[in-house]
């Protein structure tokens, strides 16, 4: 009885099995496999691999990765590489001899090359020793129901082979090699250190860059004895493409972009922010990436001399090479970035997009990098199978702010290109200017007429001298419709989102008498000071909200009547200040209205149309102030003026630069952060650069006109309005 009660230790055992787990489940893919191998010689300081795929069409072929790197001693092979979980690189996070920033610290190269073959037979040697060491590993020794410690092989010192270095030799390959395979893996390998020719930043901070000096990789195929080298085929694409996209995030996390095209005229400094409250990208600092755009099929666009076959081939080239690879430390993380992987939310959000100005922003449209410093791993941590990371906050936020980078970037890209187009259009039309005023219903009866004649003719037009002007005539004509479609288009996104308005304006009226009836009986509760505090907020909030609610209603019972009538700009401007009186404080805005005149009438117009102008105005003025981080405050003036009503618009917000005075009236120019790619449908309308567009387009179909003009004293920015006033006003106060 007093043996049992004596206390004895255990630890734990291991399965030799699990050594036929890990290769599979650290490991998944082969790419990634080979892939640790090199990072390994890259980590022991070679400045030379070659890669051997001998008789690789079938299963059982042999893969040899030989480096000119300091090699290992026997101690370092058995306490190093013999043994699992190794800490080494914990501990000697940088190379001995160039003070490289080392690949990894999860020590699984033994594991990749069990995944990759049945036996591994290591050849190693060291400057300061005349003899190698070799060792060979058979995988399928570790079979389950043995101890791991068990298992052992033969140690040999035979002859050098070389001065340096290390050789392993990879036996009877589980998997097949073909042309196409080694190709990937290979391009992937090349692509696996962060290049110099995009980034600095590398040779800056020490990490890993490939150049032919420091680190080059070779891939050959022996077949039936004979050896062929697989060349480099990159070939040099980022002095033709047609923007380039950069952009940081500063250890300030404060998220930048430029988007510059030499082609288009454009260059640009856009702020990114991560939401519309917070500017700062909290989970993330030294972040940079530099991504090339091209847009296929449309050397119209390049000022470069790109010809049609060179931009067909780099469309091709986009099928295996595009996309935004990821680097952390100057190292490739697996998947991002290939061809099936949309870790940025473009293909996701915009793949489909094009319309008439044709900017499309997909993976093949882009070539580049993003680059992450993390050296302690804290804050971008690899999966266990080194392929990806963690999706934790920060990669969401990495990945957010990509997202809004490229399609901020897009937005001037659109924007140029819409102008380009106009302005190329507005050349044609001058010199054919009888088409200028062409209707629609003129428009469909040419093209008709073209068409009739077509088909008279048989197809056969042989004989016609007006052919060719009457194709040139015809295609302009599928042009013009093709803007007037996507216009309607457009205008059925907006009526379909007017009437999800007017279904929630209806549906939360009802609500109104409940929510202030809660309200009032809390009131009559004796409540601490902090729960009056917090009812009297939720009290402004519900003011706030059906206040909105009430202005959208009324504008949208007024656009159901078609009929147009003169609208009282005092009593639209009082209405409006009313609506958005709850905002104002909520935003510690000042809102003040000078008159100037009395019966400040225009013409007859839809009183719903004040409302975009002046909801538009507001917003913006209201996004303006939050940029400026001041107290707000907006002057309205408003009077008549030489037979015109007139409204001028003050804020003090941040101003709009110099720069950009002759573009905000672009279409598609905005400043503002894009949504998020899951943001909801009438999100992503907001900040697409159209706003000041439609107020534009609002006024000038009345004759009227909008302009910046200076601002009065104390504020930065002021839009002036004019439209005509209304004649019988006009002609009573004659």
């Amino acid at each position: 009885m007093d043996e049992l009660k004596k206390i004895r230790k255990i630890g734990f055992t291991v399965d030799a099995g699990l050594i036929q787990r890990l290769g599979y489940e650290l490991v998944g893919r082969a790419e990634t496999a080979v892939s640790e191998l090199i990072k390994n010689s890259y980590d022991a300081d070679a400045t030379i691999v070659d890669v051997d795929f001998i008789e690789p069409f079938q299963k059982g072929g042999i893969l040899i990765i030989s480096d000119n790197g300091i090699g290992m001693t026997e101690e370092q092979l058995i306490n190093g590489f013999m043994r699992i979980s190794s800490t080494d690189k914990v501990h000697n996070p940088t190379s001995l001899r160039f003070k490289r920033t080392k690949a990894g610290k999860k020590g699984i190269g033994r594991f990749a090359a069990q995944r990759l073959g049945e036996q591994l037979t290591i050849i190693t040697q060291t400057q300061a020793v005349d003899f190698a060491t070799k060792l060979t590993i058979d995988w399928n020794q570790y079979l389950i129901d043995n101890d791991l410690t068990s298992i052992t092989f033969p140690l040999e010192i035979i002859d050098k082979k070389k001065t340096e270095g290390t050789t392993l030799i990879i036996r009877n390959l589980r998997e097949k090699w073909t042309d196409a395979a080694i190709m990937r893996i290979y391009r992937y390998v090349l692509d696996l250190f962060q290049p110099d020719y995009l980034s600095e930043r590398s040779k800056t901070n020490n990490l890993a860059v490939q150049n032919e000096k420091s680190f080059k990789v070779n891939f050959y195929q022996v077949v039936n004895g004979e050896r062929k080298s697989f060349l480099n085929e990159q070939i040099s694409i980022f002095d033709k493409s047609l923007a380039v996209f950069e952009g940081f995030i500063d250890k300030k996390h404060r998220g930048i972009i430029s988007v510059k095209s030499e082609s288009l005229n454009l260059n640009d400094t856009i702020e990114i922010r991560h939401t519309e409250d917070y500017k700062e990208f909290m989970q993330l600092s030294d972040v940079h990436f530099k991504i090339h755009y091209f847009i296929y099929n449309r050397t119209q666009y390049y000022k470069n001399g790109i010809s049609n076959i060179d931009l067909n081939k780099i469309q091709e080239l986009s099928k295996t090479a595009s996309g935004v690879k990821l680097y952390r430390n100057g190292f490739r993380v697996l998947p991002y970035g290939e061809v099936t992987d949309d870790w940025t939310n473009i293909d996701r959000r915009w793949s489909s997009e094009s319309g008439r100005v044709n900017v499309p922003l997909s993976n093949k449209n882009l070539f580049g990098f993003v680059e992450i410093i993390d050296p302690n791993g804290t804050i971008f941590e690899e999966t266990a199978s080194r392929e990806g990371l963690i999706e934790n906050e920060s990669f969401r936020q990495l990945s957010d702010f990509i997202n809004k980078s490229l399609t901020a970037a897009r937005g001037r890209i659109v924007e140029k290109i819409t102008t380009f187009k106009f302005e190329s259009e507005a050349e044609d039309l001058t010199q054919e200017s009888e088409k200028k005023n062409q209707t629609t219903q003129e428009m469909f009866e040419t093209l008709k007429s073209i068409l009739d004649e077509h088909v008279k003719s048989g197809g056969h037009e042989i004989n016609n001298p007006n052919k060719d002007n009457d194709a040139k005539t015809g295609h302009e004509i599928i042009n013009k419709l093709a803007d007037l479609i996507e216009e309607a288009g457009m205008l059925r996104v907006l009526a379909g989102l007017g009437l999800t308005i007017g279904e929630f304006t209806h549906e939360i009226k009802q609500f109104q008498p409940s929510v202030y009836g809660h309200i009032s009986k809390l009131n009559q509760l004796r409540l601490n000071t902090d729960a009056q505090e917090q009812i009297n907020g939720i009290k402004m909030d519900f003011d706030n909200l059906f206040g909105y609610t009430k202005y959208f209603s009324t504008t949208i019972s007024q656009n159901t009547n078609r009929e147009k009538e003169p609208v009282d700009l005092l009593a639209i401007l009082d209405v409006f200040h009313k609506t958005i009186k709850n905002d104002l404080s909520k935003n510690r805005i000042n809102f003040e209205i000078e008159e100037f005149d009395f019966d400040v009438m225009t013409i007859p117009m839809h009183k719903s149309e004040w409302s975009s102008i002046l909801y538009n105005l507001y917003t913006n003025s209201r996004k303006a102030i939050k940029r400026a981080n001041r107290e707000g405050s907006i002057l309205v003036e408003v009077g008549i003026d030489d037979g015109n009503t007139f409204i001028k618009f003050h804020d003090n917000g941040d101003g709009i630069p110099e720069e950009n005075k002759n573009r905000i009236f672009n279409p598609f120019f905005s400043t503002s952060t894009p949504a998020s790619y899951d943001a909801p449908n009438d999100e992503q309308l907001v900040g697409t650069g159209l706003g000041l567009k439609i107020v534009k387009d609002i006024i000038t179909s009345y004759k009227g006109s909008i302009s910046l003009v200076p601002p009065n004293n104390d504020y930065s920015t002021c839009f002036r309005i004019t439209i005509p006033q209304d004649q019988k006003i006009l002609y009573h106060n004659d």
